[in-house]
């Protein structure tokens, strides 16, 4: 199934469009964006507005502290966070716990995939020696939201589109583009857009499927789009099917990996995946 052509996707945008019940940026994340992008502001002015939450801040420093990351030193605070991590991954992290039910609700297992793919991302981002595995993390954790918008507003759609993937023979996505004439990773660009997010994680987004087309952010796509495969492969979550998409040989030898970097990226998920039930019980705590 191939990516929606520019008529295609302006009129499946419409459709997007439609949708009352477009979720809005929390707040918190929005007044945080607008300070990040002032050089001026220090991290403990931005520190100083998400301990306002204290539920909020209490996640984000849960998930800091996780296997997730695996940081060697315990990370106490939430200015202590943006520091070690850097601004744009707590605003992901921020953003991520803002919608923990959301996600939980949409789809049974698609926190879990997300959770399993951003620490894929991670793991292929640090064997490849890359300064930004933590932004890397993120957009692989934000790949599906565009899920949640179809769960939360078209549920007869996402009947038909189940109805379609029961037979084990269509991925979720090529079943959403018969059903819709677009797909959640065109819903995630447009979610992308509405909440104001970064290149980095909205090109992943759209195009986590068909990572040879990105232009932006091609290296970043094409470590998302292989950590969603190598999770899929691994069982852990559940991404709306039961088949594993096969790796983009395009996206494979873009990021020049070779078949030792694939154990050295097993290797290291196998250790964060056994540390996991930390961060998915996030979403109860």
């Amino acid at each position: 199934m191939t990516d929606l052509q520019p008529s295609d996707r302006l009129s499946a945008k419409r459709e997007v469009r439609r949708i009352k019940n477009l979720p809005t940026i929390p707040g918190v994340v929005a007044k945080i964006s607008r300070m990040v992008e002032n050089p001026e502001t220090s991290a403990a002015a931005i520190g100083r507005l998400i301990t306002q939450d204290q539920v909020l801040s209490a996640k984000v420093l849960r998930m800091a502290n996780s296997a997730f990351f695996g940081m060697s030193r315990k990370i106490s605070s939430i200015p202590q966070a943006l520091m070690i991590l850097g601004f744009d991954v707590v605003k992901g992290l921020v953003l991520t716990s803002s919608v923990f039910d959301m996600i939980q609700k949409s789809m049974a297992g698609l926190w879990e995939h997300s959770i399993g793919c951003a620490s894929a991302a991670g793991a292929v981002a640090e064997t490849l020696g890359r300064d930004d595995a933590e932004e890397v993390l993120v957009a692989g954790l934000l790949h599906d939201l565009g899920k949640v918008v179809l769960a939360l507003n078209l549920p007869d759609d996402l009947q038909l589109i189940r109805d379609k993937t029961s037979s084990g023979r269509i991925f979720f996505h090529e079943a959403e583009a018969a059903v819709l004439n677009f797909h959640h990773g065109e819903i995630g660009q447009w979610l992308a857009e509405h909440w104001n997010l970064p290149d980095n994680l909205a090109e992943p987004m759209r195009l986590h499927h068909h990572p040879e087309r990105a232009v932006i952010c091609p290296e970043v796509t094409a470590i998302v789009h292989i950590a969603n495969s190598i999770i899929r492969g691994w069982g852990y979550g559940y991404a709306g099917d039961t088949l594993v998409p096969p790796i983009s040989p395009a996206a494979w030898e873009l990021l020049g990996l070779k078949t030792a970097d694939f154990r050295a990226i097993m290797d290291i998920l196998e250790n964060r995946l056994a540390h996991l039930n930390e961060v998915t019980s996030l979403g109860a705590a």
